[in-house]
């Protein structure tokens, strides 16, 4: 049996939102298939690590914060329809599936000449409330989801039941013309600078916000996040675009247009002591800046995204004797921290990671980075690939190579993300 729930949003953040729902409800699988988006608009749409290690669509987060089975790669029809034939599974379609396979009534189709029975509903959004249901396409929807696929997202982006005891803005912020304040708890909120287009960040790649929201919610404080897009920062405009902040995240993303941007705001956190935290990208970032203020140059930044820079920051990850084969470090990972560093108290002596990368840290760069006050604190289980960094005499200046961000849910926060905003309460309360 193939239940299908068909979806009009286009946002990579949307993608399966409420089939994910559906599935949980019904006790059912969740599978996918080929989707494509615009990724000169969205570089992130198909960034998100599932937990079985697979590249997928941004807006299978919400699957696997439900805690459901992995969604797995996405299939192609035949293969769905011969997983369909065996057993009931979930599957959504939204206009990227459109592009990438043809419209709906094809796969119907398909599925009718494979004598697999389909079941359609669709997805509802109700203008003004926020809420999204699944309803019935067509008769013979299963009747038991009824009422119980309803949901709505909270100023953080994270998707809660409709009918849920939840508020939305408990820091009482209503100011229109701040979209982005978002709160938690009925405290003086913190003021975060996520280093981020909003659009990024809300349609893109969820996972950060939703994951700081995580941490509020641990932490026990209102959060108002401050979106400053990376491709206008540079060091001359850095610090005024900062400018009252109490903290800063550096999140992860392929498009390298925002590299130049989030050097800028590592380097301003380094030197203002402002506390950072990065993120794959972010932790990037934040090891280029301090080795340019360390060697005092100006010609070290990553090679994914300045091909001809002198000296690499961060180079491919490579194997074999020769170095002939490139790697792309995807799926969980074990790191492994150094006994004594921050890090290692809040992760344990090894933590399991998502990552999603082919560049690493230059190895001639440990020294430098050390005599400036930054240590690699965490290196993969061969020792060679830098998995952290971590300054020793900043309020906060940790940078992890994976997603730690992939790993939180609403009351499971990421125990970095809570020491991060730990700190920043502790600066500011």
């Amino acid at each position: 049996m193939l239940d299908l729930v068909a979806d009009d949003a286009d946002a990579p953040a949307q993608y399966g939102v409420l089939a994910a729902r559906l599935a949980q409800a019904l006790g059912l699988p969740l599978r996918h298939l080929s989707a494509s988006f615009d990724i000169a608009r969205h570089a992130d749409a198909l960034q998100h690590v599932s937990v079985d290690g697979a590249l997928v669509p941004s807006g299978l987060l919400w699957a696997d914060r439900l805690g459901g089975p992995p969604v797995g790669a996405p299939l192609d029809p035949a293969a769905l329809l011969a997983l369909a034939a065996e057993q009931d599974v979930v599957v959504p379609f939204h206009p990227a599936n459109a592009r990438a396979l043809g419209p709906l009534d094809q796969l119907v189709a398909q599925a009718e000449q494979a004598r697999v029975p389909v079941i359609r509903y669709r997805v509802a959004r109700e203008a003004g409330s926020g809420i999204a249901r699944v309803v019935a396409a067509v008769p013979g929807a299963r009747e038991t989801v009824h009422g119980l696929c309803a949901a709505r997202q909270d100023r953080f982006g994270r998707w809660r039941d409709a009918d849920g005891d939840w508020d939305d803005d408990a820091s009482g912020d209503t100011d229109d013309e701040d979209r982005s304040a978002v709160g938690t708890a009925a405290s003086t909120p913190l003021h975060i600078v996520l280093v981020g287009r909003e659009d990024e960040q809300r349609e893109g790649y969820p996972a950060t916000l939703a994951a700081l929201a995580d941490a509020a919610d641990a932490v026990g404080v209102a959060l108002r996040v401050r979106f400053v897009a990376a491709q206008t920062l540079d060091d001359g405009n850095v610090a005024a675009a900062l400018a009252g902040c109490d903290g800063v995240v550096l999140p992860g993303g392929a498009d390298m247009a925002r590299v130049a941007g989030q050097i800028a705001a590592a380097g301003h956190a380094w030197r203002s002591g402002t506390p950072v935290v990065g993120l794959c990208l972010g932790m990037q970032s934040m090891a280029t800046a301090v080795a340019r203020h360390a060697l005092a140059r100006r010609d070290i930044g990553m090679l994914e995204a300045e091909p001809g820079i002198r000296l690499p920051s961060f180079m491919p990850i490579e194997s074999g004797p020769a170095g002939e084969a490139l790697v792309h470090r995807l799926g969980r990972q074990t790191t492994v921290l150094a006994p004594g560093s921050r890090l290692h108290a809040l992760l344990g002596p090894e933590h399991a990671i998502r990552c999603n990368h082919r560049y690493q840290l230059n190895p001639a760069l440990d020294a430098p980075l050390a005599a400036a006050g930054v240590a690699i604190v965490a290196r993969d289980d061969t020792g060679r690939v830098a998995d952290a960094i971590e300054a020793r005499d900043h309020p906060f200046f940790i940078g992890m190579q994976g997603h730690p961000e992939l790993d939180s849910t609403d009351g499971a926060a990421h125990p970095l993300l809570c020491a991060f905003l730990d700190t920043v309460l502790g600066r500011v309360g």
